[in-house]
């Protein structure tokens, strides 16, 4: 583990195509401090610099996060209404509705409510930089690679 001024571990050239079909294999997982929320996904690249995942939310879910770092994300498929609420105060309030194609942002230490709409699943990609080294399942392991 590198102190003070060492080198820190460097990222390298990593490249991913989402495989729907990986995704849609995925173990649905419990969302903390969500009862009965269920979320699924798979860390597609997991570099020192940041984790990308593929994630899922499931249909007419609602849940609350907050976040601990900040957050780029990208919405595939699907739609979701959101409502993010900024620090330090939380009065600052943010509302949205995503849908595929869009980009946005999530500031480190907003929190955030989310209302899945309609009868698919939100799709979307999560750039979480640097890596917070979430959970999910690898594609490799999904897919028997690894």
């Amino acid at each position: 583990m590198p102190i003070g001024l060492a080198p820190s571990a460097r990222s390298t050239f990593a490249v991913h195509t989402v495989d729907n079909a990986a995704l849609e294999g995925a173990p649905l997982l419990e969302l903390p401090f969500n009862t009965g929320v269920r979320i699924r996904g798979y860390s597609a690249i997991n570099q020192p610099n940041c984790q990308v995942i593929v994630e899922d939310f499931m249909p007419g879910d609602e849940f609350d996060w907050t976040f601990t770092h900040d957050e780029f994300q990208y919405c595939i498929s699907g739609e979701m209404e959101v409502e993010v609420f900024l620090p330090p105060l939380y009065s600052e309030v943010v509302r949205a509705r995503i849908t595929p194609g869009t980009v946005y942002t999530y500031p480190v230490g907003a929190r955030k409510h989310v209302k899945v709409i309609g009868e698919q699943p939100f799709r979307h990609l999560c750039f979480c930089p640097p890596s917070p080294d979430y959970p999910f399942p690898t594609h490799a392991s999904l897919t028997g690679q690894g």
